[in-house]
């Protein structure tokens, strides 16, 4: 009898350690998940930081007025003069857009650790046009 109540101690100590080290790993998971998340928002802030110091941005007829982080998404906000000399069709510069921001290594760099951009185009007027979402996945489906 005293061996059977040993042996039970035994398995509730090894059920208790067990069940112990099964948290503690399902913890350090989700502790690292996290701190991969909040790195990834603290680059898309550092990014947005650092194009939106030199705002307003133009390329002939697009201006980039706002750029802003949302979590791990670095919104830009363009306003885009139609009727300015030069100006092309809206769907090429939206093309245009994504294929230099999947050919450029630096940003291609930023997608493929898990950063996207959302690109917003306005008319003059104000009214959005465009938004698109720019991510590693809109990359591979372009190739």
């Amino acid at each position: 009898m005293l061996l059977l109540n040993h042996s039970r101690k035994y398995f509730n100590v090894k059920k208790w350690i067990i069940g112990s080290l099964t948290l503690a790993l399902l913890a350090g998971c989700s502790s690292s998940e996290h701190d991969e998340q909040r790195q990834l928002e603290m680059m898309a802030q550092h990014r947005a930081g650092v194009l939106s110091a030199g705002l307003p941005i133009e390329y002939g007829p697009l201006s980039v007025m706002r750029v802003l982080a949302k979590n791990t998404v670095i919104e830009i906000m363009m306003i885009y003069n139609q009727d300015a000399k030069g100006a092309k069709p809206l769907n090429q510069v939206v093309d245009m857009s994504v294929n230099s921001y999947c050919t450029n290594s630096e940003v291609r760099a930023n997608l493929d650790m898990g950063l996207a951009y959302n690109i917003k185009i306005r008319n003059t007027r104000g009214q959005l046009m465009v938004e698109k979402l720019i991510s590693k996945n809109t990359c591979q489906s372009s190739s």
